[in-house]
């Protein structure tokens, strides 16, 4: 990373992949209680494979270098004199990996890196992906390297929405490890991280498609929140996801919420898509109304369940 901005640039694949992430996440939110989802997370946490550090450790900031070696600290099971700590050495890199850059650039390379990822505005999932990329070519760490930046991904994942905090992201690489590091290398060689943000927002598409699969099997009934009572007129699809996703937001407020707040709230970043798949549709069938029906496009504008 030359400078404090890591190199790589949106594609159509990338938003595509956001948008498609963003309704999965709500799609699951409304068609399973949390009851539902804690029991899944129980069994989890008590099978071999989902018991390590990444349901262990939690802290409330991730976001500063010190934070990352603390994070290092408890993955690293032998607490030996390199956990915790920048490496010092030069690392003998597997897996086709290019070389990694000099130690003594190491600290430098991880402040300029927090610094962006503590002021940018890209989404979450994009940030992160970056973030992870980059983990993986400074290589701050003498050992544990992969593990660090899986583990710091899901649980800055887990902040942004707490569906994140049911995935491992190592184990998800490692069902596809040759990809993974094939789309780092490519990443390396065109000094874009494009490759490895695409790779890995179909992995993180594709493991929440298993999740759902995962949370239908542990549940005998389906029954989704009742939407509100509406004309039998109406012959929209009220029970779509995307519609119980945005009822449920109004549920959990006591006040009418604007465009952005609800976006907000559902983790959606695409202005049109919010508009088509759920409030165009919640409130042609009755569900919602506009607080300023008369001015439609008023900035003031805000949305309620209607009585």
């Amino acid at each position: 990373m030359s400078n404090a901005t890591p190199p790589f640039s949106i594609s159509a694949s990338m938003t595509h992949s956001i948008a498609n992430i963003s309704e999965a996440l709500g799609k699951i939110s409304a068609l399973y209680s949390p009851a539902t989802i804690e029991h899944y997370k129980q069994q989890k946490l008590t099978s071999i494979q989902m018991k390590n550090s990444e349901f262990q450790f939690t802290v409330s900031d991730l976001s500063s270098p010190d934070s990352l070696l603390a994070l290092h600290r408890s993955l690293m099971k032998d607490q030996s004199e390199k956990s915790g700590r920048y490496r010092e050495q030069g690392l003998a890199l597997k897996n086709g990996l290019q070389m990694a850059p000099q130690a003594i650039r190491v600290p430098q390379m991880v402040e300029e890196l927090f610094a962006w990822f503590n002021t940018t505005n890209h989404h979450p999932l994009i940030s992160s992906a970056v973030c992870h990329y980059e983990l993986q070519f400074i290589q701050p760490v003498a050992q544990g390297n992969t593990e660090l930046a899986c583990v710091w991904q899901t649980q800055q994942l887990s902040q942004w929405h707490t569906l994140f905090s049911l995935l491992n992201i190592h184990n998800l690489i490692s069902a596809t490890r040759q990809r993974y590091f094939e789309s780092i290398n490519l990443s390396t060689k065109t000094g874009d991280s494009s490759v490895f943000i695409e790779y890995m927002l179909e992995t993180l598409l594709s493991a929440l498609d298993i999740l759902e699969s995962d949370l239908k099997s542990i549940t005998k009934i389906q029954t989704p929140q009742q939407p509100p009572q509406v004309k039998n007129t109406i012959h929209l699809d009220i029970q779509a996801p995307q519609v119980i996703a945005l009822i449920n937001v109004f549920n959990q407020s006591e006040k009418p919420l604007n465009r952005q707040e609800l976006q907000n709230q559902l983790g959606l970043k695409d202005r049109k898509h919010f508009r088509e798949r759920y409030l165009k549709p919640a409130i042609d069938a009755g569900i919602i109304e506009m607080t300023i029906p008369e001015k439609p496009n008023s900035k003031m504008q805000q949305y309620r369940l209607k009585s």
